[in-house]
């Protein structure tokens, strides 16, 4: 079995909604990158001057997504921004929804995938750049930085091996939130 990994996309979002479940997936175009980092803080209590118990404690997470561009559509789905007449208007009071973050990654060497969803991950809107053409283009991308929480039932994430996974459950995959 091949266990190296390249390749990033097929990035698609699902809003998280009150009762826990979760919207139909929603493609967000332009995946350059993503870099997810998952907190756990190590716990020790003593007793009888030794270690008595040890243990990591999820302790939430952040990350950034860097893609191309974005749509004003892709503003009001990750931000909560008002969209209208063809602008989009960030406030100050707008409210970012919690989602679901999807995506996939080639196994090199093989045809097969590792899929890949976030469970609740709320996006900041990104900042303002620009620098003028000098001689050349450069591109431009945008990185948007995330929060990660774990779901009232203590998932944080859950990934499939197509290679390994026994089941219909990557065909789906963007279809619907798949859980474990």
């Amino acid at each position: 079995m091949k266990k190296r990994l390249g390749g990033f996309k097929n990035i698609h979002v699902a809003k998280l909604l009150s009762d826990g479940t979760f919207q139909a997936p929603v493609p967000v175009t332009g995946a350059k990158a993503i870099e997810a980092e998952l907190a756990y803080e190590q716990v020790q209590f003593y007793a009888d001057n030794s270690i008595d118990y040890s243990d990591f404690i999820f302790n939430g997470g952040e990350g950034t997504l860097t893609v191309s561009g974005l749509t004003a559509d892709e503003y009001n789905l990750l931000f909560g921004s008002t969209v209208a007449d063809g602008g989009v208007l960030v406030k100050s009071g707008d409210i970012a929804p919690e989602l679901a973050l999807l995506f996939e990654r080639n196994k090199l060497g093989t045809n097969h995938k590792v899929y890949y969803v976030l469970y609740a991950v709320k996006f900041a809107p990104p900042s303002i750049s620009a620098q003028t053409m000098e001689g050349g283009v450069e591109e431009e991308v945008v990185e948007l930085t995330f929060t990660v929480r774990e779901l009232a039932d203590g998932e944080v994430f859950y990934m499939i091996d197509t290679e390994t996974h026994a089941g219909g459950k990557d065909a789906l995959w963007y279809d619907a939130v798949q859980k474990a």
